[in-house]
C-alpha cells in the first residue's frame, strides 16, 4: 500500500457504517541509543548530519544511567529506507557502541500547503485535515522567521 494514500484507522461510526479517509497512515522506525561519556559540543554537529541524511525528528532527553550517572537518550524518527545511513552516523560520529531500533506506525492529518499572500510578504500555511474537515492550519516557521528578521519585529508578533 503506498503510504501516502489516505487510509482509516480513526473510523467514525455512523448510520450507514464506518467512514473511511480520516487520517493518512505510515510506518517509519525510531533510532534510539543511549550516551553518556560524550562531549555535548558533538551533538550539534552529529544533529546537522541525521537531518541532511533523512531523519524526520532528532531529539536529545536527559536520563539516568547505570552508576547513577547523567546521560542522553538521543532518539531519531527515520523513513525506512535511511537506517543504515543514519545507523552509520550514530555509530561512527558518537561515542556509543550500539542502537536499538523499531517500526512504529504513524497517523496523521491529510496535509495541503498553500501560500497566504495578505500583505507584501509571502507565509506558506499547512493546512490539516482529518477526511474533509478542518482541523488545523499552521504558518511556516522560516517563512515568519525571515518577515520577522526583515521587519525587525518580534517572531510572536508575525506568528500569533
Amino acid at each position: 500500500m503506498n503510504p501516502a494514500l489516505p487510509f482509516g484507522l480513526g473510523y467514525i461510526l455512523g448510520r450507514k457504517g464506518w467512514v473511511k479517509n480520516k487520517f493518512l497512515k505510515d510506518s517509519i522506525y525510531v533510532v534510539e541509543t543511549n550516551i553518556d561519556d560524550m562531549n555535548p559540543v558533538i551533538y550539534e554537529t552529529v544533529i546537522e548530519k541525521l537531518y541532511k541524511t533523512g531523519a524526520l525528528e532528532v531529539f536529545l532527553v536527559p536520563v539516568q544511567m547505570k552508576k547513577i550517572r547523567p546521560g542522553i537518550l538521543l532518539t531519531v524518527l527515520i523513513p525506512k529506507d535511511k537506517l543504515k545511513k543514519i545507523a552509520e552516523i550514530l555509530l561512527k560520529e558518537t561515542t556509543s557502541f550500539g542502537i536499538r531500533y523499531y517500526e512504529v506506525k504513524r497517523l496523521k492529518l491529510i496535509r495541503k500547503k498553500s501560500a497566504d499572500n495578505s500583505g507584501h510578504d509571502k507565509i506558506g500555511m499547512n493546512i490539516g485535515y482529518m477526511g474533509r474537515e478542518l482541523v488545523k492550519i499552521s504558518p511556516e516557521y522560516r517563512d515568519c522567521r525571515r518577515i520577522a528578521s526583515k521587519r525587525n519585529t518580534p517572531l510572536k508578533n508575525i506568528i500569533w
